[in-house]
């Protein structure tokens, strides 16, 4: 009877080993992910200090593990001037070993209206702009959320915004 009830206990044990520890691994590999680009810029509109726009970005996931992205948060700079806040709320599930573009909706909430309108257009004005890109984006795989913490800084090309 105690034999039993210690090897029941030593089954239950096991399974639940094995399902804890994809749980404590799963959000790993969501630090080696990185953006391959951006295309398919498409601007919705602007009201008050927000401006709406959508967006393919890319992503390469290289690791066994996918995730959804279920929050974007990254203050912006364009050629070192601070415009506002990147934001999104949508959920994008991004699958393991994998390439591929996503088509988000942004809000660019800008600090200052005019700095920040300016420096839009004399961006668009421009072939090449650098873009610093600080703050977080929180991914989700299985019952985990984890916050990766964002510090990119690139030169991109200037999406055309006449279609």
């Amino acid at each position: 009877m105690i034999i039993k009830r210690n090897l029941k206990q030593s089954v239950v044990c096991n399974y639940a080993l094995l399902l804890l520890i994809p749980l404590l691994f799963s959000c790993k590999g969501v630090n080696d992910i990185s953006f391959t680009g951006v295309d398919d810029f498409e601007f919705r509109g602007i009201q008050n200090n927000k401006i709406s726009f959508s967006a393919s970005v890319g992503v390469s996931n290289p690791s066994s593990i996918g995730f959804k992205v279920s929050e974007v948060n990254l203050k912006t700079s364009i050629d070192g001037v601070y415009i506002g806040t990147l934001t999104s709320d949508n959920t994008v599930r991004v699958p393991a070993r994998s390439d591929s573009a996503y088509k988000m909706d942004y809000t660019l909430n800008l600090a200052n209206l005019i700095t920040g309108a300016s420096t839009l257009y004399n961006a668009s004005r421009k072939k090449k702009v650098e873009v610093e890109m600080k703050g977080y984006v929180k991914a989700r795989s299985w019952l985990t959320t984890k916050k990766v913490d964002v510090n990119e800084k690139q030169l991109i090309d200037v999406p055309s915004i006449n279609r």
